[in-house]
């Protein structure tokens, strides 16, 4: 999956609610209390919403705007990228996921399950995106 997206959000600031959302998690999963420095490199054992567990390592981290991961999980390998880029008030997002699969079989079925589902993800993921730049809006109002 490749994304795309200009949102009415300061680059800055959606880095650092990205770069916050992924230090909460690591700190539900691993009960470690990291800064953002720390994230390089870091590896942990997440469990998921349907009990299953992978290893998650963040990939790379720049703190002007890059954030990747990899979880493997036995089955399947996934790697996400997040590059954020200011682009005046708004922000350039570019995002990446791609999944590969054990064997071919478990290719075959990532096939037909991107097919089928890969539009609600990508919708999901805008809505995401799109809500993190309206918390900006509503925040920046609410001080003026």
């Amino acid at each position: 999956m490749d994304i795309n997206m200009t949102l009415d959000v300061p680059a800055d600031y959606f880095f650092e609610r990205l770069v916050e959302s992924a230090l909460y998690d690591i700190n539900q999963q691993t009960k470690k209390g990291l800064t953002a420095r720390q994230l390089p490199r870091f590896t942990y054992r997440k469990k998921f919403a349907n009990g299953t567990f992978g290893r998650f390592t963040v990939t790379d981290y720049l703190p002007a705007g890059v954030y990747a991961y990899a979880i493997d999980t036995g089955r399947n390998q996934y790697t996400v990228g997040y590059d954020v880029k200011a682009a005046g008030d708004q922000t350039l997002l570019h995002y990446t996921e791609q999944v590969t699969g054990a064997n071919g079989t478990v290719n075959a079925n990532n096939r037909v399950t991107s097919f089928a589902l890969g539009w609600l993800r990508k919708r999901r993921f805008k809505k995401m995106a799109q809500a993190m730049a309206q918390d900006y809006s509503t925040r920046s109002s609410d001080l003026s």
